[in-house]
């Protein structure tokens, strides 16, 4: 990576390594620090895995509106993340690629991170673009409220954490546990990149220097915690995680994301992901047409159903139709 080609940013912030990466992966909080006021973040979408979306639209007080996206070339837990606007999703070429961004965080004294924030660009008449933009301003600035954000964040955690040791929040006193053979890191951080209001809040070593036994996160508002057991017992359908989609696209995208490298479709919107956990993503709709006071539609739904893997909302909309056409 040629110097002259890359801008980069250095700077010190005020709070632990994981609440730092916290900021850049929780979609809301993301939101929060990403860009300069008075500028905002108005749409964002990532999936935490290479190749998986990094998507983002920011909006200004005078109808400004920048469009970014790409997808992730790398993802470190904890300590890296490298996004290019080269390509989109499925690795399809954009037209007129311009930066390929990285993030490296790295433990500093007294539980502060050094974050190195860096750009690179095709040639150096995009990194002249870059300055004549405000680089330098505009990334301090949003660093200066990264910082500000990590800073209450891990306040709110310390304040909101109780005598267990294991990270859990004081209104976090229930929790669903799943127990995975391994990975339950990667697994976390995979499933709260699907879900808006989803973080990852604590992973808990019994030896600071061992593996990782314990994560805590939580997804769509909801506490769960992954326990890395070992292979004496498995995961079934017994045990699954319901998700309401909001429409077809989210159904499709969900699915997508969850069947992906290994996972494996079930009848009637269930399915079984990579590390063995059993979902149901079920459309709003559906729910709605289920709870018809007309007992014929309620059949003809429930069947149409019945005949689906992934929920088909058309299918479902039609099955209605035909009913009420007789």
């Amino acid at each position: 990576m040629s110097n002259k080609l890359t801008l980069k940013i250095e700077r010190i912030i005020n709070a632990p390594r994981s609440i730092v990466w916290q900021c850049w992966t929780d979609l809301t909080l993301f939101k929060q620090w990403f860009c300069p006021r008075p500028l905002q973040v108005t749409h964002a979408e990532f999936e935490l895995r290479p190749g998986g979306r990094m998507n983002t639209v920011m909006e200004g007080p005078d109808n400004e509106r920048f469009v970014a996206n790409g997808i992730l070339l790398d993802v470190v837990p904890y300590s890296r993340l490298v996004w290019t606007d080269a390509f989109s999703e499925g690795f399809v070429p954009t037209a007129d690629p311009f930066l390929t961004w990285s993030v490296e965080l790295a433990d500093e004294n007294n539980k502060r991170t050094k974050m190195t924030w860096a750009a690179c660009h095709r040639n150096e008449e995009d990194v002249k673009l870059h300055l004549d933009m405000g680089f330098e301003t505009g990334w301090n600035t949003a660093v200066d409220q990264l910082d500000e954000l990590a800073q209450r964040v891990f306040g709110k955690q310390k304040s909101e954490d109780t005598s267990s040791g294991l990270g859990s929040r004081a209104t976090h006193l229930v929790r669903t546990c799943l127990w995975l053979e391994s990975r339950g890191e990667e697994a976390a951080n995979f499933y709260t990149s699907l879900l808006p209001n989803s973080y990852v809040e604590r992973a808990y070593h019994p030896d600071p220097a061992g593996e990782i036994l314990i994560v805590n996160f939580t997804l769509r508002d909801v506490p769960y915690q992954i326990f890395e057991g070992g292979p004496h017992f498995q995961l079934s359908p017994a045990t699954s995680i319901s998700v309401i989609s909001e429409d077809q696209e989210d159904t499709d995208r969900l699915w997508e994301a969850l069947t992906r490298d290994g996972g494996k479709e079930m009848p009637c919107g269930w399915l079984t992901d990579r590390y063995g956990v059993t979902w149901q993503i079920i459309p709003s709709v559906l729910l709605t047409l289920l709870s018809s006071s007309d007992p014929t539609v309620h059949e003809r739904v429930h069947t149409a159903m019945m005949q689906m893997r992934k929920i088909d909302i058309e299918r479902l909309l039609v099955a209605k139709r035909n009913e009420l056409e007789t």
